[in-house]
This record gives structure tokens, C-alpha cells and sequence, in this order.
């Protein structure tokens, strides 16, 4: 008998596992396909929220940029500017105090700023005027730092430069304005 319950046994295994399993199957698909559908559909539509969101958060960010950049711009140039003519006055100061800086030291006015080359030693410069020289080529002159100013020198012909030359002498003797409209009318 220990051969017909092997036989029963590989019928069971062979034949009905299989028949069976199919009806399973047959009965039990549908349901786990609308499970396997709700998941994939749950799966997209959260992925698709976190890419919505991602989106919106760089669209934000893109507008704000948008509308602040040139005033942060204009504050960081200003801020720059400032910056500069600090260290321009400490290194001027600087070379003027060690005496052998490699280049010689700018000639000090009786206010103790470096008196450009056309300014004679001891003339005091005037203060700047608030609104600036309606006369000047540059819009609001007196309002610009020396590194706004120098960026706009480039162009100006050599009339224009002599009046900048006269204006800043007699105001505020910015001795990088003065180089630059130096080192402009002697190249042209």
C-alpha cells in the first residue's frame, strides 16, 4: 500500500495543486487586482503631490528673486563700494606711514586725504552738495561712491572729464576718481 499513497500523493501534487490553484486564482484576481491598482495609483498620486510641491517651492523661490534681485544688487554693489574705499584709504594711509611701499605715497591735503595730482598741497576740498552739479555728464553725481563713478567714466570725452576732474576736486578729491580720469585722458 505504501505505493498507491505515493501515487495519491503525486496525483494531489500534480493535478489537483494546480487545478486548484488556478481557481483560486480565477476567484481571487479581480480583488487583488483592484488592490494592486489602488496601491499603484496611491504610490503615483503622492509622488506626483511631492514633485508638485518641489515645484512650487522653486517657483517661489524664482519669483522672489525675481522681484528682490536688483535691490539686493544695488545694496551689495553699494556695500562693495563702500568697502572698497575704506581699504583704498587704509592702504593709502598704510604706504604713506612705511615710506617703502614700492609705489610712492599719495600727497596728503591739510584734511589728511590724499589730495589727487591737479590739486594743489594745502587746498581744502570743498563738501560734496547734496543733489549733486546739474553741469555734470554723470546723473547724480555727488550721490555715486568712487567705484560707481569710475564705472561710468569710460566714453565720456575729454570736456566731460575735465568737468568731473574740476566738480571732484573741488568737493570731495576722490583720489581713484582722479587716477582714473587721469589715466583716461592721457591714453586718448
Amino acid at each position: 500500500m505504501p505505493e498507491k499513497d505515493t501515487v495519491e500523493r503525486a496525483k494531489e501534487i500534480l493535478v489537483y495543486g494546480p487545478i486548484g490553484l488556478a481557481m483560486y486564482f480565477r476567484d481571487a484576481a479581480p480583488s487583488f487586482l483592484k488592490v494592486f491598482v489602488a496601491r499603484g495609483k496611491a504610490e503615483i498620486e503622492q509622488r506626483r503631490r511631492a514633485v508638485g510641491d518641489q515645484l512650487g517651492q522653486a517657483r517661489d523661490a524664482g519669483e522672489a528673486a525675481a522681484e528682490g534681485g536688483p535691490q539686493v544688487l544695488r545694496l551689495v554693489s553699494d556695500g562693495l563700494a563702500r568697502v572698497r574705499e575704506t581699504a583704498e584709504g587704509a592702504l593709502g594711509a598704510l604706504s604713506g606711514l612705511s615710506g617703502d611701499a614700492g609705489a610712492p605715497a599719495a600727497p596728503q591735503s591739510e584734511a589728511g586725504r590724499e589730495a589727487p595730482l591737479s590739486e594743489p598741497l594745502g587746498a581744502t576740498p570743498q563738501p560734496s552738495t547734496a543733489g549733486g552739479d546739474p553741469g555734470l555728464p554723470i546723473a547724480d553725481y555727488d550721490d555715486l561712491s568712487a567705484s560707481q563713478v569710475v564705472d561710468r567714466l569710460d566714453g565720456l570725452d575729454h570736456a566731460d572729464l575735465d568737468a568731473i576732474r574740476r566738480h571732484e576736486v573741488a568737493h570731495r578729491a576722490r583720489a581713484t576718481i582722479l587716477g582714473k580720469i587721469d589715466q583716461l585722458t592721457r591714453a586718448g
